[in-house]
């Protein structure tokens, strides 16, 4: 680590110089591995160089607002560092959204460009939701073609930009009860972000970080830093593959793995291979691993599980299990304060405190109510719900909010009844999470259907999958003969039903039982 202490990290030179310095120092050190291409520092400060060269000369600086919809590439990896370098706003896209979600995003972020792969479904959804632009987006630029896939450079027309004060970076979250809010990140929370993710992972000189996560989520954007601030190196790989997870790990050497929601479940429900003893995995890391998973992968996996709790308006991580289940999510990094639970021992909101200056999002990005909602005086409410144990560990109770993870993808339950809202059979609509038998939730669409709809639930749940992207469609609908409202005429979620029963699997084709019989 280039300073002595976190905090030293968190209040020292900002990102683009701690590359520089590390360049400087050791040129020849390994970032990253990407099949079979090895990255140095050196390399990829070169390669940065040369991409803020491109953006300066399509006159990109201060106070544009980049979108970054690419998967985890070394090419994507420079882009960001050339932002950084460049002093430009990175606004991380998922490059499978389309349709309103899409639009929603580039709206509020007030988008100036865009850099996709070419021939990518994102481009081709951004050009056309321009109306009046007959030749969509135009000719790109080229920003890097490597193996014949270009990443190119898009300008979004006369969108409003602008600095946004001490923002770097704008990850949005998933919208529970509204659109995704745009949560303005600092080159500080990025710091301790990677600090965090260090102590969570026990990083040691010669590690390896497998990285599946999206860089547009927290947990890959963090990963990022990591080799500027400990002698680790990380392994890319553009999807996370269930089937081919043990071979890409053995052959990177990875020693960390990151899990989100079912990860570790879905590994677990794989047939026992060989691979899975040849690896040299020292932990994984991550959040949503059970007790019972927790023992499951140390006896079958030979590593440790390390969790971990936070979120991306705190710096991402917040507290740190590196001990054993019985510690739930763990206790506080040295630069937080945690409450959490009621005064009779039962599970409350948890609350947040920085101990050291600037590790709470300035705020969501035009959002001056949701900014002060979040915050009770100096601390800020996750929305969590929570208890802390005598020794200071944090349990975490589950989500107050209307999030639905499925899959390790956080859902905006908002913008899908958004979209099969204007289906135009359906009356009223709700999606809600289920327990689901691998992972954390599975989604459920409940609709009532106009009269005389001609479309039956499961060809309006088709119908969405030319809206959304994959991960966003529900896999069970139910239809319900009255949807419950409040007095203000609004769904009330609180009324509905949450389980299974009754609905209809979607994804089973040909399916017409309910999936209380597929269980039986």
């Amino acid at each position: 680590m280039s300073a002595t202490t976190p905090t030293q990290v968190i209040d020292g030179r900002d990102i683009a110089a701690e590359l520089a310095a590390l360049v400087a120092d050791r040129p020849g050190r390994l970032y990253a591995v990407a099949g079979e291409r090895r990255v140095t520092v050196g390399e990829l400060d070169a390669a940065v160089d040369r991409v803020r060269e491109v953006l300066a000369d399509a006159g990109i600086g201060r106070g544009a607002r980049v979108a970054v919809a690419l998967p985890n590439t070394v090419e994507h990896v420079v882009v960001v560092f050339a932002l950084v370098r460049a002093g430009v706003l990175w606004v991380p896209l998922n490059p499978r959204l389309k349709g309103a979600p899409l639009a929603h995003l580039l709206h509020d972020s007030g988008a100036t460009h865009l850099v996709a792969e070419r021939g990518d479904d994102v481009v081709a959804a951004v050009a056309a939701s321009r109306p009046g632009h007959e030749e969509g987006l135009g000719a790109g630029i080229t920003v890097a073609d490597e193996a014949g896939t270009a990443t190119q450079l898009w300008r979004l027309g006369d969108a409003p930009g602008g600095v946004v004060p001490g923002t770097s970076l704008l990850l949005y979250t998933s919208g529970t009860t509204g659109p995704p809010k745009g949560v303005r990140v600092s080159q500080s929370m990025l710091r301790a972000a990677a600090v965090g993710a260090l102590a969570v992972t026990d990083a040691r000189a010669g590690d390896v970080l497998y990285v599946w996560e999206p860089i547009f989520h927290v947990g890959g954007a963090q990963t990022l830093l990591m080799p500027l601030y400990a002698d680790v190196s990380l392994a890319l790989a553009r999807r996370f593959s269930a089937s081919g997870f043990w071979g890409d790990v053995v052959r990177t050497g990875a020693t960390h793995v990151h899990y989100l929601g079912g990860i570790l479940q879905i590994l677990l429900q794989r047939p026992v291979t060989a691979l899975e003893r040849g690896h040299r995995v020292r932990v994984a890391w991550g959040a949503g691993a059970t007790p019972a998973i927790w023992e499951e992968c140390r006896r079958r996996f030979g590593f440790a599980v390390h969790e971990c709790y936070g979120m991306t308006e705190t710096s991402s991580i917040v507290t740190v299990n590196t001990e054993g289940p019985d510690q739930g999510v763990g206790r506080p990094l040295p630069w937080f304060e945690v409450r959490a639970g009621e005064g009779n021992g039962g599970p409350g909101e948890i609350l947040v405190r920085p101990l050291h200056p600037g590790l709470l999002t300035p705020g969501y990005l035009g959002n001056p109510e949701a900014s002060a909602a979040a915050r009770t005086g100096e601390w800020f409410r996750t929305g969590d719900h929570g208890t802390l144990d005598a020794a200071g560990n944090l349990h975490f109770h589950g989500r107050a909010s209307d999030s639905i993870r499925v899959r390790g993808e956080n859902v905006s339950a908002w913008q899908v009844e958004d979209v099969y809202g204007r289906h135009p059979d359906v009356d009223r609509c709700a999606v809600v999470g289920a327990a689901a038998d691998v992972g954390e939730q599975e989604m459920v669409l409940l609709l009532t259907l106009r009269a005389g709809a001609e479309h039956d639930a499961r060809s309006v749940v088709a119908w969405g999958a030319d809206h959304l992207a994959p991960f966003q469609v529900p896999r069970y609908v139910r239809t319900l003969d009255e949807m419950p409202l409040t007095p203000s005429q609004r769904v009330a979620k609180h009324q509905l039903p949450r389980g299974l029963d009754g609905a209809l699997d979607c994804a089973v084709a040909g399916a017409s039982r309910a999936s209380a019989s597929r269980r039986a």
